[in-house]
């Protein structure tokens, strides 16, 4: 596939402060500030979210990431041939730390950033805070995004002509009156890379996911977020469709991260497109009802 991953997030926050404590003392990552702004490091990469001053408090845009010069080339020739208008930004890509990266929007208006040779410092190993054990990313990349679209038919029909592939559906109701469908892709082994969903959102992002490496991190963090009042969205489940045992917070900017382990991978090979009518197995339950948060 072109992209072969979900490389970095970049989102806007108008309380720096309050997201260098919570990626710490919270999540258990690397916060380092930058020109700026701050920047997230969880792996061996330098950053994989960067959380830039400002009122926005949303997503700025998704970074996707080729495995090569060859790959980028793949995915601008494919935007060229979708007539997608496109910019190669060499001062960009110096900022983010890569070799190359052209910046588009896609048809929901998400700004997308497709790049190659992000900056590893494997020779500094990451190291918590608060002694979470690590996160899987590798070939599976930062994790997965979700984010509220205009159109899920047209958005599918977009990320596959660049290489994406379909995971399946959750169609469900996840509060009486709101039914929600979920289109979840693929662009690696990693269950999903990509999902969205046409539902009423004041923000682009829904949620973005972080995969740790072992179940105890997950109850851990769980508890650090109740014991310090971080707002629990939703309580600890586990998923239908990739089968990650999982919770959902509030992040300071008041959108969602889901923490979790032991998701499914895919084998492109015999895998099998499935719908499902619940978004759990168990659990996840709904702690805080959309009309009920503060939308900053």
């Amino acid at each position: 596939m072109p992209i072969s991953s979900l490389g970095y997030v970049v989102v806007e926050a108008s309380d720096l402060n309050a997201w260098n404590n919570y990626a710490r003392d919270i999540l258990g990552v690397e916060s380092n500030r930058v020109g700026g702004a701050i920047e997230l490091r969880l792996d061996d990469r330098a950053w994989r979210i960067r959380i830039e001053q400002g009122p926005l408090n949303d997503l700025k845009a998704i970074g996707f990431e080729t495995l090569n010069a060859a790959g980028f080339a793949d995915v601008l020739a494919k935007l060229d041939a979708e007539g997608v208008k496109y910019t190669v930004d060499l001062e960009l890509a110096r900022a983010r730390g890569v070799v190359e990266l052209a910046r588009f929007t896609d048809p929901s208006d998400v700004p997308i950033e497709v790049f190659y040779g992000g900056t590893s410092i494997f020779q500094k190993p990451f190291v918590s805070p608060v002694g979470v054990q690590g996160f899987i990313t590798g070939e599976q990349g930062l994790g997965h995004i979700v984010v509220a679209v205009q159109d899920d038919v047209e958005y599918q029909a977009f990320w596959n002509k660049l290489g994406f592939r379909l995971s399946d559906y959750i169609e469900f109701e996840p509060m009486p009156g709101l039914k929600s469908k979920v289109t979840f892709m693929h662009c690696n082994p990693r269950h999903h890379s990509l999902a969205f969903a046409t539902v009423p959102s004041p923000k682009r992002i829904i949620h973005l996911m972080l995969q740790a490496k072992r179940l105890d991190d997950v109850g851990l963090a769980l508890d650090r977020a109740k014991k310090t009042n971080v707002p629990v969205a939703w309580d600890l489940g586990r998923h239908t469709n990739d089968h990650m045992t999982s919770f959902y917070m509030l992040t300071p900017s008041q959108w969602e991260i889901e923490y979790g382990w032991g998701a499914r991978e895919i084998d492109d090979n015999t895998w099998t497109v499935e719908r499902h009518d619940s978004m759990s197995i168990w659990g996840h339950e709904l702690k805080i009802k959309p009309e009920d948060r503060i939308h900053g």
